[in-house]
């Protein structure tokens, strides 16, 4: 009888100790989860985010990239943003919402899939893995903040598996096929999401190379996925969107990539420094116990990234948002396996551990803040929403896209012009102002700005905007080879001040923008 009695109480204490394990793993993932969904309450609206989905339902409604719409980017861009709209008007809820839980529950996928590949090839213990898990799904719902379903930001998640699967091969394991199809699979669409973030793979896929003295890893089945996918998206590209090819290339090239941070203003932003800095920190904790390949794939993945920013050349936060998050959860992880490495030689706590964690701290924050930069036109949307017939059609004369999104989508209004915003314009206009350009490039870019003027013009004649947004704001436009504002660039325009002057009035001004509302006439 007592023996059995032990027994009994045996098996319970293990049951106990197993259940408060899985208390301990699961909780603070609930936490973070919780925290990242109040985090979308009170963070606004991604600006891009706004004009991608604007895209999408004029796409769905029967409108053609490129053709009746402007956009810049590759058709990737908007196509990812098609399912959520899509399934948005099947349940009949807005957009936003359903960008935001279709992101949120991939992050959760993918970071399943990631932890199964650690847990399975086991180059991470079970407290190490445990913390990874929370520091990388905190990164991924967290830490975006206003970057949160941008572009950036889904391609992150959907190149995690890729990136656990390149520690597993440095570490030496040989990983299951469906792993392989996965972490291909996220690899691909990364690709083609933004085809410079190749360079984020082709980095990490270069030290597990190395790393193992085999350049047979570079032809691993997952690399073949992923140019299989990259290739084909090329080729849909050509096929269904010849116009991005001979008409948006040649714009970007001549407006777009021109205007651009030099390399040292670059070097010196923001988010470099704060990205410099964590690498560094790592660096210092590991000096004498080498890079484990966990910490080698963050740290040359993150370093494909932040080059990819400086490529870039534009200094926008969420186009950081990748190196960022990839280099706070390599310091995160650095500090624990510190830690680990105290509590097991009984060694107390040195200055370096201290500077460690405080600087985990300070660049978590400061890069949250960073990526919390936005536009946010509260006062504006409210006096739209008060002065303005419900569902207002609505345009925006600006080369400051965040002025018109995601205003226009929180008033319920329609957006009626071809163009996020007058960037072309602008761009343009600044490279006249500059000089250093040929006369045949001068005249190229006259002809964008007189094309712009004359598309602005066409859409407020024929689409009879409600209301029209205008950019109040000082320096945003060269006039007469000096900095004026929208509002002036379009009182010394005969035609445009004319069809304001006829058909609308001055509501207002809120937020840098001065509100026109068609008077009825």
């Amino acid at each position: 009888m007592s023996v059995v009695t032990a027994q009994t109480g045996d098996d319970g204490l293990a049951v106990s100790a197993r259940r408060f394990d899985a208390l301990r793993n699961w909780l603070p993932l609930a936490l973070i989860v919780a925290a990242a969904i109040a985090v979308r309450h009170f963070v606004g609206a991604n600006t891009d985010v706004s004009w991608e989905i604007t895209l999408a339902e004029k796409v769905l409604d029967g409108q053609r990239l490129y053709t009746d719409l402007i956009e810049l980017n590759p058709p990737a861009s908007t196509l990812l943003y098609l399912p959520a709209v899509a399934l948005a008007r099947a349940l009949g809820l807005a957009p936003e919402i359903m960008v935001d839980a279709l992101v949120l529950i991939g992050a959760l996928v993918s970071l399943a899939i990631a932890g199964d590949i650690v847990r399975r090839y086991r180059f991470l213990d079970g407290r190490q893995n445990a913390m990874a898990a929370a520091l990388t799904l905190a990164a991924l719902t967290i830490l975006p903040a206003q970057t949160f379903g941008e572009r950036e930001h889904v391609a992150l998640i959907a190149v995690l598996p890729a990136l656990a699967l390149l520690a597993a091969r440095a570490n030496g394991s040989r990983p299951l096929p469906w792993h392989c199809l996965v972490a291909g699979v996220g690899a691909g669409v990364t690709v083609c999401i933004k085809p410079h973030f190749a360079l984020a793979i082709g980095c990490a896929a270069a030290f597990s190379a190395l790393h193992r003295r085999s350049w047979r890893l570079l032809l691993v089945p997952e690399n073949w996925i992923a140019a299989a996918i990259a290739v084909a998206y090329g080729i849909c590209v050509v096929v269904f969107y010849p116009a991005f090819l001979t008409d948006v290339m040649p714009l970007v090239a001549d407006v777009y990539l021109p205007v651009r941070l030099s390399l040292v203003q670059s070097l010196l932003d923001t988010p470099v420094m704060l990205w410099t800095g964590a690498v560094l920190m790592i660096l210092a904790l590991r000096r004498g116990t080498g890079l484990h390949p966990v910490f080698a794939v963050l740290l040359t993945a993150s370093a494909g990234f932040a080059a990819a920013y400086v490529i870039q050349g534009k200094g926008w936060p969420y186009q950081s948002y990748p190196m960022l998050a990839l280099a706070l959860i390599a310091l995160g992880l650095a500090i624990a396996r510190r830690r680990q490495a105290m509590e097991r030689t009984g060694e107390g706590y040195r200055l370096q551990d201290i500077c460690a964690v405080v600087a985990f701290c300070v660049i978590a924050v400061k890069s949250f803040a960073w990526l919390d930069l936005a536009v946010q036109d509260r006062a504006a949307t409210a006096m739209v929403e008060r002065i303005a017939p419900p569902h207002p059609s609505i345009t925006l004369v600006s080369d400051d896209v965040a002025l018109g999104h995601p205003l226009v989508r929180a008033v319920q209004g329609r957006w009626i012009s071809r163009v996020g915003s007058l960037w072309i314009m602008e761009d343009a206009a600044i490279q006249r102002f500059a000089g250093g350009i040929d006369a045949v490039k001068d005249r190229r870019l006259a002809a964008y700005m007189e094309a712009g003027r004359q598309q602005l013009i066409g859409e407020i004649r024929d689409g009879k905007p409600d209301i029209i947004l205008i950019d109040d704001r000082a320096g945003r436009i060269v006039v007469d080879n000096h900095g004026a504002s929208w509002s002036e660039w379009v009182s010394a325009d005969r035609d445009l001040s004319a069809l304001l002057a006829a058909y609308y009035r001055a509501v207002g001004n809120a937020d840098g923008l001065a509100i026109f509302k068609r008077d009825g006439r």
